[in-house]
């Protein structure tokens, strides 16, 4: 069983999720964000950014969301949930994975972070203003990136959902879901609403 390294409404999220959808059983080693137990040097020893996720399988310790799903999917989940890697899906899959991640989830987590949760003596204001002028962007790529889909790659949920509906559900909370989004907002509840979104949430 996979050990997740995870941080309640934290990008650790993402990796439950993902194994709720493929059925893989999990075992989850709960730290506090922000804490002093992250800078601890048993725990950079798990993840050196002192950060989740990062799972452990069995002694194979990986970090990075990104890299932790594509495993998980090639070695559990019989390729359901990325594509190969040799099709235009495949390819769709990845450009939308690294997406979700860096730009979306990275700025819309520096606005949030360092305007909110992080210790105020961390905070970079900058970051904050920076990231309000891309937001609105970044959330208008992924609105007419899906056209009359009902998800990023068609008609298929993916790996590639997972990691956009994280990063859009802080764009949301920030309130860059607007009326001129709402093949987004629709997207959002479309996947908040899937079973295994819900007992991860849970």
């Amino acid at each position: 069983m996979i050990t997740i390294h995870h941080s309640p409404l934290s990008r650790s999220m993402r990796v439950v999720w993902f194994c709720e959808e493929i059925g893989l059983e999990y075992r989850l080693e709960t730290i506090e964000m922000f804490s002093d137990a992250m800078q601890q040097p048993e725990y950079l020893k798990v993840n050196p950014l002192g950060k989740v996720p990062a799972i452990d399988d069995d002694g194979f310790v990986l970090w990075e969301t990104s890299a932790i799903l594509q495993y998980l999917d090639a070695k559990y989940g019989g390729g359901q949930l990325i594509p190969p890697r040799d099709t235009q899906a495949g390819a769709l899959a990845i450009q939308w994975l690294e997406y979700g991640e860096n730009p979306l989830t990275v700025i819309m987590g520096e606005i949030a972070a360092h305007s909110g949760p992080m210790p105020e003596d961390r905070r970079i204001p900058a970051l904050v203003e920076r990231g309000q002028q891309i937001a609105p962007t970044l959330v208008q790529v992924v609105e007419k990136a899906l056209g009359k889909q009902e998800w990023i790659l068609g008609d298929s949920f993916s790996a590639a959902d997972i990691m956009l509906v994280f990063g859009l559900m802080i764009a949301d909370h920030l309130g860059y879901i607007t009326a001129d989004s709402q093949r987004v907002r629709a997207y959002l509840e479309r996947a908040m609403a899937r079973p295994a979104f819900q007992r991860a949430l849970g």
